[in-house]
């Protein structure tokens, strides 16, 4: 909340009779302002002095399109005798004596004083003077540094009770590309203290890189932003539009915890603050291979034979649950093929098993108990007259979601031969891995054992 006094327009008659309110931003002119006084200039971004400012809405630059400032004052308070105060800016020449040189005058005359007697004056007019531009025209890279001064002023016209000066650094040509700077004053003592501030610290991922970003509050606080992890500094960053920004590569999978420190470039007008965040880096997502070791088929009258075409590894492409509470990859199991021309008298039925070894990577073991399968009705082409009838094995789940499962770690039936007869019988499943979120990142192989036996 911003509080504001004015004072009564019959409270100004009261203290000094006469004095007429003007507007003055004219033309350049010399003028003595009197003697040099100790003190500072405070510009604000709210009317009022130091009774409607703190520490945070104190001004220290600008451009050449917006006001410069809504009120002008300074502290201590000016002499005995003032009636007002003024914000003036003098055109440097060489040679030319101080108080001799031309002086632009920038504020609205007024009689406003605050709670403590300090006059202030309101809204500053535009920087963007055809002076000023010009002497910047003729400066090396159109940058100077000019004379900023507030002169306490008397009631009568070219009364001076000295001035408060400090310098303006300004760099530009036009209104539109003018810019401007003055030294930042320390708070007076008494004053308001330093605006609080609150960081807050976010993670996003960005591939296999993680982005921290700080947001810095209120808006106008500016400084740098430290980002570390436990005792490490991982970088800084400046603050720019309320946020900074560092980028860490390639974080190790397990949780971190990041704190962004923020470092105000004032500290006389904001505070220093924290925010931290932890985040868990794990499996974005994977890949498995499946490589089948084929025994060979039995010889018989006739044949049992079988095939499994596994030319080309099997890929297992992952997602992430939301809550990050496991990786579930799917992906099919290579189409088996039975087929069985056995003679009459030697046909007997027949069963596919296979077995899963642990998955072996870069990064750790995967047991084959997270592994699991469904496997799907197997369909037959019989010979004319074949009695053959098949059936496909139960599904196997992950051990993630039956605590009493093996997996595939297990020998398991992909299918039968319920009823033996001549005839091709196609057997297929569909494959279903389910991690903890926790697995370490990489590529995990896995080696399968398909095996046909006859009963």
């Amino acid at each position: 909340m911003t509080l504001s006094r004015t004072l009564t327009s019959v409270t100004l008659g009261a203290l000094v009779a006469g004095v007429t309110l003007v507007a003055v931003a004219g033309p350049a002119s010399a003028m003595d302002e009197g003697a040099a006084l100790d003190g500072n200039i405070y510009l604000f971004s709210q009317p009022g002095g130091f009774d409607g400012n703190t520490a945070a809405t104190q001004v220290s630059s600008g451009n050449g399109t917006t006001r410069p400032w809504q009120s002008v004052t300074v502290d201590p308070a000016c002499p005995a005798g003032t009636a007002y105060v003024t914000a003036v800016i003098r055109i440097p020449q060489q040679g030319v004596p101080d108080d001799e040189l031309d002086s632009i005058e920038l504020t609205a005359v007024g009689l406003q004083k605050d709670s403590a007697g300090r006059f202030y004056a309101n809204r500053g007019d535009l920087l963007s003077k055809s002076q000023v531009l010009a002497y910047l025209a003729g400066r090396p890279g159109n940058t100077g540094e000019l004379p900023f001064l507030v002169a306490c002023r008397g009631a009568a016209a070219g009364e001076t009770y000295g001035h408060v000066m400090t310098s303006i650094t300004m760099t530009g040509t036009t209104a539109e590309n003018l810019t401007w700077s003055i030294p930042r004053a320390p708070f007076p003592g008494g004053g308001q203290s330093a605006a609080a501030t609150t960081t807050s610290l976010a993670a996003t991922a960005q591939g296999r890189d993680l982005t921290l970003t700080a947001t810095v509050a209120p808006g106008g606080a500016t400084g740098t932003v430290t980002f570390t992890e436990g005792g490490t500094t991982l970088g800084t960053a400046p603050v720019a539009d309320g946020t900074a920004t560092l980028t860490v590569t390639a974080p190790a999978a397990g949780p971190h915890t990041y704190a962004a420190a923020f470092t105000p470039a004032d500290a006389t007008a904001f505070a220093a603050s924290q925010g931290t965040t932890t985040v868990t880096v794990g499996l974005d997502s994977g890949s498995g291979q499946i490589v089948v070791t084929v025994p060979a088929a039995p010889e018989v009258d006739g044949a049992l034979t079988f095939t499994v075409p596994f030319g080309t590894p099997v890929a297992l492409a992952g997602t992430r649950a939301v809550d990050n509470s496991r990786v579930a990859a799917a992906g099919a199991f290579p189409t088996v093929t039975v087929t069985d021309t056995r003679r009459d008298g030697l046909l007997t039925g027949w069963e596919v098993n296979a077995q899963a070894s642990d998955f072996i990577g870069t990064a750790g073991t995967v047991g084959a108990k997270y592994l699991g399968w469904t496997p799907a009705t197997p369909t037959m082409q019989k010979e004319a007259g074949s009695g053959l009838v098949a059936q496909a094995g139960p599904p196997v789940a992950s051990v993630l979601d039956s605590s009493t499962s093996a997996g595939l770690g297990a020998s398991s039936l992909l299918g039968r031969a319920q009823t033996p007869g001549r005839g091709t019988t196609t057997l297929d499943a569909a494959l279903a891995l389910a991690i903890p979120g926790s697995t370490a990142e990489g590529a995990y192989t896995s080696t399968v054992t398909v095996t046909l036996v006859s009963q």
